[in-house]
């Protein structure tokens, strides 16, 4: 129990997880318990309560001994979620935040021997690991990275239906991407939904073994169970752009909770490619996406490195910063 009254619970077991992570604004898809479950990943959850109200969770993918939480390729946020009165007081709210934190870096710190995740790029003071034992030497410090990803506003496509190439979801784009969906349709370019995740599994183990990486046989496990998944729960979409010749060119999954759409996998045709595949998909995607299924936001899900980052970013969406934090003590150096 901690000097504000915080304890930290087990909560693997808990009914009312899913309820949590819904209703916190750091809160995604990758906290939830059914995609945990289906990423393969072994995890640890834990909530964070002042007597027997729930004000945070905190979400940790683990190593096989459960003695260090890990990185998933799968899991791409975590850690420290908030679950406080949003009509609160804005500095209240954010000095119950950092108290928190500080709580939950302190009783981590005594339970594995070393631990990192990413953090919810949606609002999160990161202070408290920076701060955290200040005055002692560099091998007791967290080592924090900055990532990005892009966040696209949808809401326009609502109000543009079934014009949507007049909307500002669109004009937002660069010039290149609006080209290319032209370009597409010109050259008879279509995008269709599909449940036939063989195909998006084999681009995608064509695509490792062209970047020279061996296919891990685990993370592919873990892909096609999380699309299974979000699939039977209706939260998730396949999407296959083709040619003019009906030959599948690019595939797109998306996968959504109650807040936003998260574009989750993608992989071309091992040895077809046309210029306008991309874009064209996941401009595609959108429409769907909003039509469909009333999503209102996209995350991109990173844009961190040259190719991908600039190709995510084409689209106009907000560059919203997000930090992968690790904490090793046994010798680690800050950056």
């Amino acid at each position: 129990m901690s000097k504000s009254g915080f304890k930290l619970e087990a909560a693997n077991n808990s009914p009312d997880w899913d309820t949590v992570v819904a209703k916190s604004p750091q809160g995604t898809l990758f906290s939830e318990k059914s995609f945990l479950v289906a990423s393969g990943a072994a995890h640890h959850l834990y909530l964070v309560k002042q007597g027997e109200e729930v004000k945070a969770g905190v979400a940790l993918v683990v190593s096989s001994d459960g003695r260090e939480c890990q990185l998933n390729d799968l899991v791409i946020y975590g850690g420290i979620f908030f679950n406080l009165d949003p009509r609160r007081q804005m500095v209240k709210r954010r000095h119950e935040e950092f108290q928190i934190t500080e709580f939950v870096i302190q009783e981590l710190a005594g339970v594995y021997h070393q631990f990192e995740f990413q953090m919810s790029p949606f609002g999160f003071d990161i202070r408290p690991f920076l701060w955290f034992r200040y005055h002692d030497g560099p091998q007791n410090k967290f080592l924090v990275n900055l990532r990005y990803t892009s966040i696209l506003s949808l809401r326009s496509l609502h109000e543009f239906s079934g014009k949507e190439e007049e909307s500002p979801c669109f004009h937002e784009m660069e010039t290149v991407r609006r080209y290319s969906v032209r370009e597409a349709l010109k050259k008879g370019g279509w995008v269709q939904s599909s449940n036939d995740l063989n195909l998006i599994l084999s681009y995608y183990q064509s695509l490792m073994v062209k970047q020279n990486h061996q296919p891990d046989s685990q993370i592919i496990g873990g892909m096609e169970k999380v699309m299974v998944h979000l699939l039977q729960e209706q939260r998730g979409a396949l999407f296959l752009a083709h040619n003019k010749d009906g030959m599948a060119v690019y595939c797109a999954f998306y996968g959504w909770d109650c807040k936003r759409a998260y574009y989750l996998f993608g992989a071309g045709h091992p040895e077809i490619k046309e210029t306008w595949q991309g874009t064209l998909v996941h401009w595609h995607a959108f429409k769907e996406l909003v039509r469909q299924h009333h999503v209102d936001e996209v995350d991109l899900e990173g844009v961190n490195s040259p190719q991908r980052g600039w190709f995510k970013l084409g689209f106009g969406g907000d560059l919203r910063p997000y930090y992968h934090v690790k904490y090793a003590p046994s010798g680690a150096v800050r950056e």
